[in-house]
C-alpha cells in the first residue's frame, strides 16, 4: 500500500515455533532473496516464541521510504 520494495527493507523479523527449522528457514530466506536480485536484509532476528497452533514460522518487514 506505500509502494514500498524489498530494496525499502531494513529489518526483518522471523519468528520461529521450533529451533530445528532454523537452518532450513535460512536457507530459504537467502534463497528467495538471491531469486528476488535484492540485497539480503542484514538485520534479522530470529526467536523461538510460541505461535498459535498450527503455525510453524511468522515473518514481519521493517520498510522505510523516504
Amino acid at each position: 500500500a506505500g509502494d514500498a520494495s524489498w530494496d525499502d527493507v531494513v529489518m526483518i523479523r522471523v519468528y520461529l515455533t521450533d529451533t530445528g527449522h532454523f537452518a532450513e528457514m535460512n536457507e530459504i530466506y537467502n534463497a528467495y532473496f538471491d531469486e528476488q536480485g535484492v540485497k539480503v536484509p542484514a538485520a534479522r532476528t530470529t526467536v523461538y516464541v510460541g505461535l498459535p497452533a498450527g503455525l510453524l514460522v511468522e515473518i514481519d518487514a521493517l520498510a522505510v521510504l523516504g
